[in-house]
């Protein structure tokens, strides 16, 4: 057993001062929130309304900073090379922080190793969107089109490994039909797409295509969530459409290089907490028609580990790969 000399007795304390006067200073310059993903989309609206309020609370600004790219990983391999001092984040999604390991070879990151869970923001469901040509009112017509055209319905996707792109592979998968896939860089693209009539569906999350299904442009038959939206509440989900077992509940998570003191991570999960309880915020993502979770570092860690397990046996047996 070593025993503790006077020197490192100081030493000790000198580290522990220093730790504990860094986090007190914290955030001393601005933070940088980067969002894998382009403007305009779910995850940059979620993005956006956290760097505000917890920007607030923390008394410094908090800039976002959009870096779209192989579904997410450009701008997440950008946030793991950053100085690990708690001013760079990264805002993950299902498709970062639990899908992409599974269908993109040669990532040069590891979430788990190369991250800090810092929150689990919240999670929204997917709608299922058809444009106005398409004569199917409910899923089962929409997969009777299908099978009677094999081959000739086009889903768009957000990009491969989002939540969009395994939602229409589980419905593949579940009730045998042969869709074709067309990835877009987000989800914007994808959506005026979907309105020209270029692709057939679209499953969205739920902010970023409500205005389209809200104005008419184009027709929600389904959601995802294990129950009804509050902005659409007319609208079935696809368990209640006979898919049982078919939720999905696309999530968003805040993520820190992985060496960043752990005092640091600890304010941005306080800070964080507190913006979700904010009044503003929860009627903005409410709005939105984003559910608010927030909790703790561990509970984040905990549903990158059982998310990345679920979508990899889906992946597998599909055999999806990024081309």
């Amino acid at each position: 057993m070593h025993r503790l000399t006077p020197l490192r007795v100081l030493v000790a304390l000198l580290l522990a001062l220093a730790t504990a006067a860094g986090a007190q200073q914290y955030p001393a310059k601005p933070i940088r929130l980067i969002v894998p993903f382009p403007a305009a989309g779910t995850t940059d609206i979620v993005g956006r309304i956290m760097a505000e309020y917890t920007g607030r609370v923390l008394g410094q600004q908090i800039i976002v900073d959009n870096r779209p790219g192989a579904g997410g990983n450009l701008g997440t391999e950008l946030a793991m090379r950053a100085p690990a001092d708690g001013h760079t984040l990264l805002l993950c999604t299902i498709g970062t922080c639990a899908i992409n390991a599974s269908i993109y070879s040669g990532l040069g990151f590891d979430i788990t190793r190369d991250f800090a869970p810092v929150i689990l923001v919240g999670g929204v469901s997917n709608v299922l969107a058809v444009n106005n040509e398409v004569k199917a009112r409910n899923v089962k017509e929409l997969v009777a089109l299908a099978k009677a055209s094999p081959g000739k319905l086009i889903y768009g996707s957000s990009g491969y490994g989002s939540s969009p792109h395994l939602s229409a592979e589980l419905l593949k998968s579940m009730a045998g039909v042969d869709i074709v896939h067309v990835p877009y860089k987000g989800s914007a693209p994808a959506i005026l797409d979907l309105r020209s009539g270029k692709i057939h569906m679209f499953f969205d999350n739920a902010p970023s295509i409500l205005p389209q299904v809200q104005g008419g442009a184009v027709r929600a038959i389904a959601t995802t969530g294990p129950k009804r939206t509050r902005a659409l509440p007319e609208v079935p989900t696809m368990e209640e459409q006979g898919f049982k077992g078919f939720v999905i509940s696309p999530w968003w998570g805040v993520l820190a290089p992985a060496k960043t003191p752990p005092s640091v991570v600890t304010r941005l999960n306080q800070a964080m907490n507190q913006a979700l309880a904010n009044r503003e915020v929860v009627r903005k993502f409410q709005d939105a028609d984003l559910d608010i979770w927030g909790g703790t570092q561990e509970q984040l860690a905990a549903m990158i580990r059982s998310e990345t397990a679920r979508w990899g046996k889906l992946v597998r047996e599909r055999g999806i790969k990024a081309d």
